[in-house]
């Protein structure tokens, strides 16, 4: 019995939530621009659990689902909008709410591209129906091709009984940075390689110079012993002779 409690009052409390999401619609005025609430999941890659869309005109509520009440996440207001059959499309920018630093971090460059091909950086601000600023800089919106930044979404809706909505970011994602490796380069590697190389060579080098005249030099000490030796004999052979002749001298 507990259990069965427990059950159908979490059941009761599901479709407080969910009902009265879907059976929100919504509407299109070409004077006013579209009204109504619609579900919503995500805005880019911001997550919302029982999230609703809010529309009045071109104000713009995101917000979510929660015991006491629909709790605000991101306010600000649609421009460009435009209805065919039943899809509203149009672009929705976000000035306000807790959640606009988390949307703010989606992207890490605002820029608007004109209809003259140039291009302004940004950062975006004060975007309405008439003109937006971008750079600090005042553009007619008459003059602004695309706008791409955090706060600036592309939506769709459809109207009638259970609309369903969707959100597109203009902005790229930010670039991850990659920490650097202490590694050595393929350079440096090719540097030490070609010294290595280098060196070989030079080494080698030397000892095919050194080695032949070391044999020169063995070769040239065996010949100066040799030149001595025969001069000794030489000598011996004379000194020799000298003490014959003189024996003969001094006999009777």
């Amino acid at each position: 019995m507990r259990f069965l409690a427990l059950f159908l009052s979490v059941l009761f409390a599901f479709q407080m939530t969910v009902c009265p999401v879907a059976m929100a619609d919504v509407s299109y005025d070409a004077a006013g621009g579209p009204k109504g609430e619609a579900p919503v999941n995500k805005v880019g890659s911001l997550l919302l659990a029982g999230g609703l869309a809010v529309m009045a005109g071109t104000a713009i509520t995101i917000a979510t689902a929660s015991s006491s009440g629909n709790v605000t996440q991101l306010s600000g207001n649609t421009f460009k909008t435009s209805v065919s059959g039943n899809t509203v499309r149009g672009q929705a920018y976000f000035d306000n709410g807790p959640k606009l630093s988390q949307i703010d971090a989606q992207s890490n460059s605002d820029y608007v591209e004109l209809t003259d091909g140039s291009r302004v950086n940004g950062p975006v601000s004060n975007v309405t129906n008439e003109a937006l600023r971008c750079g600090g800089q005042e553009i007619p919106m008459s003059s602004v091709a695309s706008i791409h930044s955090a706060r600036v979404y592309n939506f769709t809706c459809t109207t009638g009984a259970n609309p369903k909505m969707s959100f597109t970011p203009t902005a790229g994602k930010p670039v991850a940075v990659k920490p650097t490796k202490t590694t050595k380069s393929s350079g440096e590697h090719s540097t030490a390689t070609k010294v290595i190389v280098t060196g070989l060579v030079l080494a080698g080098v030397a000892c095919a110079i050194a080695i032949p005249i070391a044999i020169c030099c063995s070769g040239g000490g065996r010949k100066n012993n040799n030149n001595q030796l025969a001069n000794a004999l030489l000598l011996q052979q004379l000194s020799h002779r000298g003490r014959t002749r003189s024996y003969s001298s001094s006999g009777p």
